[in-house]
């Protein structure tokens, strides 16, 4: 199957999760190119295509008027045709219990930035569940990275979602963004304050402020003591099922990191603090501008956006290995890797796209 305008994509390549679909989709998507991507997910314990992953395909195809073929749960093979670019208006989409809002954001915001009007869209799923970013992550450290690439994009957080009920909502407004402007995370800066934002849902208060008090205390061990603003506590959003989290930004002149914790039943609410600190501390001590988990998204990015864009993160994970590898075959952008002294520094020729 070799036909002109074709990309062909091994679902299996480099870390082969449902980030490289979902990526593919919104790739081939937006380039208005024929996409066959198989091997889906074949080294995963359950290959082929979950619930989760299906919402995220079928977001995408239906605001860009795209057809699909495969698309049911366990498939290991997807056939998208481009339609027309998607066109401003309101979507709901329910991924189902807990499936990762944030997981489906990050496929979806680079096409509602293409569409011709403003786009509102409800989603509804887990807002704070395992292997995927929290929601106030998104909110508070990808958002702002990703609008120094001229993304017009607003979240608001409606209810929380936990495993396994979900049942979470977040409204996203997009307005049309395109032509990207490059963007560059190469030299942190001074760092000029550490935020953060600690939840519990149906639990009692005091989960939240031990979550707060045992982060402030781990960074002001650590000499950060001078940069430490609030870590506002949230148990007012509603939320259906119980539980609990923690997310940390610190803002440097020229850049954002996270680090996040998610609580669990057995698990002291003074560990879960404890785990977002550290997690910062180590984009932190680098002085990093990019911490590796939003790296993963700027690539997508970095691609699309006019001229050269550049950021540098303290570890390459194999999401943003294969995250390159996929934007170098299906837009033609050109990456290069090097090694400084303490980060990794990715330079990205875009491809300039205007819908």
């Amino acid at each position: 199957m070799h036909e002109k305008n074709l990309v062909e994509v091994d679902g299996s390549y480099g870390e082969g999760g449902g980030q490289l679909l979902r990526y593919s989709v919104a790739l081939a998507t937006l380039l208005g190119k024929r996409l066959r991507i198989y091997n889906i997910r074949a080294k995963r314990d359950n290959p082929g295509l979950r619930p989760q992953h299906l919402a995220a395909v079928k977001t995408i195809a239906d605001i860009a008027g795209a057809r699909v073929k495969g698309l049911y749960v366990g498939s290991t093979e997807l056939c998208v045709e481009p339609g027309d670019m998607p066109k401003g208006g309101s979507f709901e989409v329910d991924i189902g219990t807990a499936g990762s809002i944030s997981l489906l954001l990050q496929a979806s915001l680079p096409v509602l930035a293409a569409a011709s009007g403003g786009v509102r869209l409800v989603v509804r799923g887990g807002t704070d569940v395992k292997w995927a970013p929290p929601i106030d992550y998104f909110r508070y450290v990808l958002l702002p990275l990703l609008r120094e690439f001229g993304l017009k994009a607003d979240l608001k957080l409606l209810k929380r979602g936990y495993y396994p009920q979900g049942g979470g909502a977040v409204e996203v407004r997009v307005e049309p963004s395109y032509p990207l402007k490059p963007a560059a995370f190469v030299n942190a800066g001074e760092l000029r304050e550490i935020q953060g934002i600690s939840y519990a849902s149906n639990l009692p208060k005091h989960v939240a402020e031990r979550q707060a008090q045992s982060a402030l205390e781990t960074l002001r061990r650590e000499g950060y003591g001078d940069y430490l603003g609030e870590i506002k506590t949230d148990v007012e959003t509603p939320a259906l099922g119980v539980g609990s989290g923690i997310v940390l930004w610190a803002k440097f002149e020229r850049g954002i990191v996270g680090g996040d914790a998610l609580g669990e039943k057995g698990k002291r609410a003074e560990v879960v603090g404890r785990e977002a600190a550290e997690k910062l501390l180590i984009s932190l001590k680098r002085e990093a501008p990019v911490d590796p988990h939003a790296f993963d998204n700027l690539v997508i990015y970095m691609a699309l956006a006019e001229g050269v864009s550049r950021a540098a993160t303290c570890e390459l994970t194999s999401h943003a290995e294969t995250a390159i590898w996929l934007c170098s075959l299906i837009s033609g952008a050109e990456f290069r890797v090097e090694k400084t002294d303490k980060l990794i520094e990715v330079t990205a020729r875009g491809i300039g796209y205007k819908p």
